[in-house]
């Protein structure tokens, strides 16, 4: 009897001091991840690069072929809005990259039939329209270097692709890596119509 009582205490003293001292693993692990946060994202000393976009948008032609093929795989454009400002984080430059101006659209396009089965797959689609060919050109690498940047998590982990149309940079995003066979194909499209 006297050797289960002091089982019990020991048992009750170990249950006690292990409840009672956090695991080092843990805290490690959490050092880790906040540094590996702070590392990914510009900091308060990050610069900001300011590209301005075209004074109006005129986008007709490309999404009247985008529509085209919309239909034949039953999507449709939920929403269209204005926007004046987007921006992009580059955790190599520390920098913050924002378009800004009057040449900016989102879009975001919806299946009408679910597939897979329960699922209606859908996207958000932004275009920066510029004055020139040029500045299509050299924006776009600016944010390519910010989305490759940070080991491609510096602006999250959802897949997206960048396209050039002309003067405009179509920036194609989706919420869930299931979708990321239509945004793909979406982009192949953008391209050929350049062609």
């Amino acid at each position: 009897m006297k050797h289960i009582k002091i089982i019990l205490i020991f048992a009750i003293l170990f249950f006690n001091a292990s409840c009672n001292e956090p695991k080092r693993d843990n805290e490690t692990s959490t050092e880790f991840s906040e540094q590996k946060f702070r590392w990914e994202n510009p900091d308060e000393n990050a610069t900001i690069k300011i590209v301005n976009t075209n004074t109006n948008i005129n986008d007709d032609d490309l999404i009247s072929k985008l529509e085209e093929d919309f239909k034949k795989q039953k999507f449709k454009i939920e929403s269209v809005e204005l926007i004046k400002e987007n921006s992009y984080n580059n955790c190599k430059d520390n920098q913050i990259l924002k378009l800004r101006g009057n040449g900016i659209k989102k879009y975001h396009v919806k299946r009408i039939e679910a597939k897979p089965k329960n699922y209606y797959p859908d996207f958000m689609m932004w275009v920066f329209e510029f004055e020139t060919e040029g500045e299509t050109i050299a924006t776009e690498k600016e944010i390519r270097k910010a989305l490759d940047s940070g080991n491609g998590f510096c602006n999250g982990k959802a897949p997206e692709y960048i396209v050039r149309y002309k003067n405009k940079i179509v920036h194609l995003g989706t919420r869930a890596e299931m979708f990321r066979g239509y945004i793909k194909n979406y982009a192949e499209t953008i391209k050929k119509l350049n062609e």
